[in-house]
């Protein structure tokens, strides 16, 4: 043992001395060739040349500052709910991470805090629907108590300082965007976010559009409307419940990793931890036993949670959700945003009758759209997720009136009267003037946080240029957009393009 010990050492020495010998050729053979043959400037030149390293010992400067070792984002001593990311505490009632002091207690004693729920975290795996985040009417009026009961624990501008670092770290981007509600998920100002940072687009909740919907056009449909984001290398749609399209976007991250650290970011709501549960079987062996919670809740996920799931040392990351004020999601109450989240299938309903001149249609008492001007072959579809919204009609003269006495009451959400009264009077946000096509859908009026309108032509024999003038009016605050007709299924038209 001690000879091969020995031969194992000279080899290793000689080996050595080789490398030395060939870095010493290598910096003469450099000398000779740039230096200059007179031989006065040679032997001024000769100290400094003879001065420099050795040739092949330094690393160009950008691939040592890729190699420097990352500064971790979340603490390995840090504490916190295995649910939310936020570090557990028993302190502050009513603030992130906040357990009843017995129990965290018990747990401490137990070494068990790294396997714990905070208590609201429990309360959102049984069901309930408690807001995090103060925004639109849940802002505490003065004087209100911080945490108090339905009023939220944190902000969006806490939460978006979260993500601030991933712009000065490299890692791949899953940004993920709820395909029943594209207008208000995707962020068109991730750049800000997420800097130079490669970005793979994947759209959630794939099996909650209409029946009859082609996924491969929606995905060519999505490309157009992110273009304006930039960098994204590729885009796949999933169902985090029915697993469709998760074997192929898993083999894009992995193919897209190459070594750096994964993040899944994205509207609030937008089902990053549901992903995240359906994703990690197909990335990694062996799967947490505690997984972040994923709940109805809009700003389940407080913080970033790391999980170890890749060799090499990096990780994939869940983020707390983007809060966007345009939404509608962000003027509603808990009880009222519970009737707008989807239930199953998306269902688009076209009203029998030509949506003739004059005529509004409301949305539950959130939502109203006037027909200014429209051919007889015009028809509008609406394609909401919430099954408890129900469409009402009325002639536009009267609609203000109309609005004011059943909002809240005949016209849910508003959950009441007194609901309504606090949301206020609908604003006009949005005239849009379309022109149609016969046996097409022209565009669609997207409400954030509520659903879309698509705009179609029947087959008519009415001669010239078919036009149809269209009024949105919304709750304050909420924002519209005109954008191309999404193509799935259930609308009237035949051939419709995107």
């Amino acid at each position: 043992r001690r000879a091969l010990q020995d031969a194992r050492s000279r080899l290793t020495q000689q080996h050595t001395n080789a490398q030395a010998r060939a870095r010493e050729i290598a910096r003469w053979q450099f000398i000779h060739q740039y230096s200059c043959p007179a031989p006065l400037p040679f032997m001024i030149l000769l100290p400094l040349l003879l001065a420099l390293p050795p040739l092949g010992l330094r690393r160009p400067a950008p691939l040592a500052r890729r190699c420097a070792p990352q500064v971790a984002l979340v603490p390995r001593n840090r504490v916190a709910c295995y649910g939310c990311g936020a570090e557990l505490q028993a302190d502050v009632a009513g603030s992130p991470g906040y357990m009843e002091p017995e129990r965290y207690e018990m747990k401490r004693k137990r070494r068990q805090l790294r396997e714990s729920l905070c208590d609201r975290c429990r309360r959102l795996s049984s069901g309930e629907i408690l807001p995090a985040v103060v925004e639109g009417r849940l802002k505490r009026p003065s004087g209100a108590a911080v945490g108090e009961e339905g009023r939220g624990i944190t902000t969006p501008e806490a939460l978006r300082g979260v993500l601030l670092p991933l712009r000065e770290r490299p890692a791949l981007i899953a940004l993920l965007v709820d395909l029943t509600d594209v207008a208000g998920t995707l962020l068109p100002r991730v750049r800000e976010l997420v800097g130079g940072n490669p970005i793979l687009l994947i759209g959630t909740k794939l099996d909650l559009l209409p029946r009859g919907t082609e996924p491969e056009r929606v995905a060519d449909w999505l490309s157009g409307a992110a273009r304006k984001i930039g960098g994204v290398v590729d885009v796949h749609l999933v169902s985090s419940k029915s697993g469709d399209g998760l074997q192929a976007a898993a083999r894009a991250l992995l193919a897209e990793r190459r070594g750096r650290d994964l993040f899944l970011l994205g509207a609030a709501n937008v089902g990053k931890s549901a992903f995240l549960q359906s994703l990690l079987p197909l990335v990694s062996p062996a799967t947490p036993r505690h997984l972040p919670l994923s709940a109805s809740t809009p700003g389940t996920t407080l913080s970033l949670l790391p999980i170890d799931c890749f060799s090499g040392g990096s990780q994939l990351y869940d983020t707390p959700g983007v809060h966007l004020h345009h939404r509608m999601s962000a003027r509603l109450l808990p009880a009222e945003l519970a009737m707008t989240m989807p239930r199953g299938r998306m269902r688009p309903y076209t009203p029998r009758e030509a949506a003739a001149e004059g005529t509004s249609f409301f949305w539950g008492g959130l939502a109203r759209i006037d027909v200014v001007s429209a051919p007889p072959a015009l028809r509008l579809t609406f394609c909401t997720g919430g099954s408890r919204l129900r469409l009402h009609e009325c002639p536009t003269a009267e609609a203000a009136e109309a609005h004011a006495a059943r909002a809240g009451i005949e016209w849910t959400p508003p959950q009441d009267a007194a609901s309504a009264a606090e949301l206020g009077e609908l604003q006009l946000v949005r005239t849009a003037r379309l022109r149609l096509t016969p046996c097409e859908q022209a565009a669609d009026l997207a409400i954030s946080g509520l659903g879309w309108v698509s705009v179609g032509c029947l087959p008519t024999l009415q001669q010239g240029a078919l036009e149809a003038t269209l009024a949105v009016w919304v709750p304050r605050g909420v924002e519209v957009f005109v954008r191309p007709p999404m193509p799935v299924g259930g609308l009237p038209t035949v051939g419709s393009e995107a």
